[in-house]
């Protein structure tokens, strides 16, 4: 744990005489390992994994997970209810918010590359490339995108599109976005 001692300085009029009067208090500061360890149990048993754990001044924590088939608003209800009684039983003043990554968040683990198998990805590797393509493989460790590019064809026509395979270790990744579109559907059925 740890400790922030604050004091405050507070000036108070007593009968005409500027006197000074300081508050003193600790408060307990939760780490997010603390809250990695709490958590390790029953993401197993609810089939779950952790995304992330974001520990804000004042005890400001917010808890992002998720599963291969998506995270239900019951899930991170019930996630939310375990959490708040496990810090409660520790002591101090929290704020707890537990919801899934959401698709404006990059992708940060694996296990999020793997569900996402299909869908439309926006990335970019720390060398500052940029790219878009269909992520059609992930294994933990290399994921590959199709790249649709436009092809060559005759004045006139119709030009055909043509299709490159993208392939990058995660290591290379700085971000990885889904782009939400709702034109374009894969094989899969995912947008």
């Amino acid at each position: 744990m740890i400790y922030i001692f604050i004091l405050i300085f507070v000036s108070v009029f007593w009968e005409g005489d500027n006197s000074p009067l300081f508050y003193c208090f600790f408060m307990t500061m939760i780490k997010a390992e603390q809250i990695i360890v709490m958590l390790q149990e029953e993401l197993i048993r609810r089939d779950l994994f952790l995304v992330d754990v974001l520990v804000h001044p004042g005890n400001r924590i917010m808890v992002y997970a998720d599963s291969m088939k998506g995270i239900s608003l019951d899930e991170c209800m019930a996630l939310s209810r375990y959490l708040g009684t496990k810090l409660e039983q520790e002591g101090g003043d929290f704020e707890l918010e537990v919801s899934s990554p959401g698709l404006d968040k990059p992708l940060k683990l694996p296990q999020q590359y793997l569900k996402n198998i299909g869908r439309l990805l926006e990335v970019v590797t720390f060398d500052g490339i940029k790219t878009t393509g269909r992520l059609v493989m992930a294994d933990g460790e290399i994921i590959r995108l199709e790249l649709e590019i436009p092809g060559k064809g005759q004045k006139g026509q119709k030009k055909p599109k043509e299709t490159l395979t993208w392939e990058r270790n995660l290591k290379e990744i700085k971000t990885a976005k889904v782009v939400i579109s709702l034109n374009n559907r894969s094989k899969n059925g995912k947008p």
